[in-house]
């Protein structure tokens, strides 16, 4: 990552702020801070030759989502998202001004590569409760108005992405990163296969998508039966308290997963051919994210032999439970609770 990200992630959670709340003298502070990156990173608007796109919320606040797009050849789009608001009094470094880093330091790092797809960013306003799963929430706004603009038959799927800048607080596990929804589309889950391939040290582990998982702006497309796939390392001791700094994050770890969405992103676009906006690779030829793929996801992260018999869901529930505790632990703690619940 390169320096100029590392000093906009820590501006944009800089205490100063106040927690980015909509309608405040920081949520306008941080709307210039990522404009301005978007105006450095040579992206267009997306919105009537505007960054943002306005709203009236149900408290008669508006919201502005910041939406810009990397234009492709073809097209084929993807959407990167993560949102930008906060709560009152929080620096919200993790939640959610790394994600937001790591969204501009794959487009910088993309910013001279011709590609077929085009990559639309959003960064989505109003995702913090009072507004959270409501109609005011940013990325169902988003989802909405861009219909009238976007065509959705050509939509490639949503990586979105919350709460990425923390160890995980299992030892041996720390540098783990959950993507969630790889049975939703098997060229992205596909994709992600290939790139974690590329990624030295970084423990990336796929999951099915279900309403465990509707943590964030994932919410809307899951609902919709969009494709999708949610970027997270999961709940943690600090969110939403003043303790959630710039000095907390894992700016190695935050490096290795712009690196991933890279490789990613460059992968989904070879399967295109730029003449045609045809897939090179017809997705009936990609096997599917399914229950089998997940036992063996969870079992490679547990430790333990899990098949598709298990009940999958609970597991994650259980597993999601002890590392939002925020506490270091280690593997056998986990695996003792779920033989006790008779999990395995």
């Amino acid at each position: 990552m390169k320096k100029e990200q590392v000093q906009f992630i820590e501006k944009l959670s800089n205490p100063s702020l106040k927690g980015r709340v909509p309608g405040t003298k920081g949520h306008d502070a941080a709307r210039s801070l990522i404009v301005e990156q978007f105006e450095r990173l040579s992206l267009t608007p997306l919105f009537d030759k505007e960054w943002e796109q306005t709203y009236t919320a149900f408290n008669g606040q508006i919201g502005r989502n910041l939406i810009a797009q990397k234009k492709g050849s073809g097209e084929k789009w993807l959407l990167l998202g993560a949102h930008y608001d906060h709560i009152h009094g929080c620096p919200g470094a993790n939640d959610n001004a790394a994600s937001i880093g790591i969204l501009m330091s794959v487009l910088d790092s993309l910013k001279t590569t011709k590609l077929t797809i085009t990559i639309v960013l959003a960064i989505f306003d109003m995702e913090e409760p009072r507004y959270f799963m409501t109609n005011s929430m940013g990325s169902i706004q988003f989802y909405h108005q861009s219909q009238k603009i976007l065509n959705y038959n050509d939509f490639l799927g949503a990586y979105i992405l919350d709460l990425c800048g923390h160890n995980v607080p299992v030892k041996n596990r720390e540098q783990s990163l959950f993507v969630i929804g790889a049975n939703t589309c098997p060229i992205l889950s596909k994709s992600i296969e290939f790139a974690q391939g590329n990624v030295k040290d970084l423990q990336v582990y796929r999951l099915r998508n279900r309403e465990l998982f509707h943590l964030s702006d994932n919410y809307i497309f899951d609902r919709r039966k969009i494709p999708n796939l949610f970027f997270t390392c999961g709940h943690y001791a600090y969110l939403h308290t003043p303790e959630d700094t710039f000095e907390k994050l894992n700016l190695i770890k935050i490096s290795k997963i712009v690196s991933l969405i890279i490789h990613s992103v460059l992968n989904i676009n070879s399967q295109f051919d730029d003449k045609s906006g045809q897939p090179l690779l017809p997705s009936g030829d990609v096997p599917l994210f399914n229950r089998k793929s997940e036992a063996a996801e969870l079992g490679r992260f547990l430790k333990v032999e899990l098949d598709s018999y298990h009940n999958l869901d609970r597991i994650c529930q259980v597993l999601m439970r002890e590392i939002s505790k925020g506490q270091m632990m280690n593997l056998e703690k986990i695996r003792l609770t779920l033989k006790a619940m008779k999990l395995l």
